[in-house]
């Protein structure tokens, strides 16, 4: 018997230019010429769509209606081998899954021919089809389930929610509310939340102030410094300031105080630079015309 006429889903899927088209060749058969030269292009075989060999497992438990609980492996041994070839024969791609799925069955056929020993306490071992058997079993409960929430999301794509529209406010202005049930602290209450919630959305903004340096400070801080007479490097007096500004600051600094020729600038061949007070006195009113 071929494998069209076991398999209804096979014998419903053939056609052949509108005939009748005959029935596919199982392994150990006498192959058709038409077979060993190539299917023709007006052959349109389909085979159903298998998601695994556990999916073509349970077809052909449908198919042959088997019990579940007791597989005759020589028959679907058979059978799935059979849908194997035809899938060769019809250049599909067969799967490593289907290729190991077959070799277990093949296993399985061979264990069922021997005679099974018995335990120690006289029991016989285990039905070699059990493992099988709860991976039919695990894999249908599955394919069920991916069925139903199919079938749910089927149905949930055709159906549409009607959003709720914004809160209806009366349109005559002069309609007066009454507040008779509403008290002051009511009004504090509800005054309150809303000054929380604001404070959550708009948190303060972080005010940075700036210090503020002047260069007549800086003037009087260098000249402190250059009263012993030595001369004071302007270099290392810039690393001990605390920040930029400072420095800006220290560096204007100089510039009036040479310009008022307070001091000599003079850089070594080292890269220092030196400040050396000179013997002119300062006058308070000259710092006081000097801006920032």
């Amino acid at each position: 018997m071929s494998l069209s006429e076991q398999d209804p889903d096979l014998s419903e899927a053939s056609a052949f230019s509108g005939e009748a088209s005959p029935s596919t060749p199982l392994p150990g058969e006498e192959r058709d010429p038409i077979g060993e030269r190539g299917l023709p292009e007006s052959w349109k075989v389909q085979l159903p769509d298998f998601e695994g060999p556990l999916d073509l497992l349970l077809h052909l438990i449908k198919v042959h209606e088997l019990d579940i609980y007791d597989i005759p492996v020589a028959l679907v041994c058979d059978q799935f081998h059979a849908y194997l070839s035809l899938m060769e024969e019809l250049n599909l791609d067969v799967a490593a899954e289907f290729i190991y799925e077959a070799a277990l069955l093949i296993q399985l056929k061979s264990r069922m021919l021997l005679p099974r020993s018995k335990k120690e306490d006289g029991e016989e071992e285990e039905d070699p089809r059990e493992v099988l058997v709860q991976r039919l079993l695990e894999y249908r409960r599955l394919k069920e389930a991916a069925q139903e929430l199919a079938e749910v999301e089927r149905l949930r794509l055709g159906i549409w929610t009607r959003q709720a529209g914004p809160p209806k406010i009366a349109n005559d202005p002069d309609e007066e509310v009454d507040l008779g049930d509403v008290s002051l602290f009511d009004l504090l209450a509800a005054f309150k939340r809303v000054l929380v919630r604001y404070d959550q959305e708009h948190p303060p903004a972080l005010h940075l102030k700036g210090e503020t340096f002047s260069v007549r400070d800086q003037i009087r801080r260098m000249l402190r410094h250059m009263e012993a007479g030595r001369p004071y490097d302007f270099l290392d007096d810039l690393r001990l300031l605390s920040c930029r500004a400072e420095a800006i600051a220290a560096f204007l600094a100089v510039l009036e105080l040479a310009k008022l020729n307070l001091i000599r600038v003079h850089q070594t061949e080292k890269g220092e630079i030196l400040l050396h007070r000179t013997t002119r006195e300062v006058q308070e009113h000259e710092l006081e015309i000097i801006q920032g």
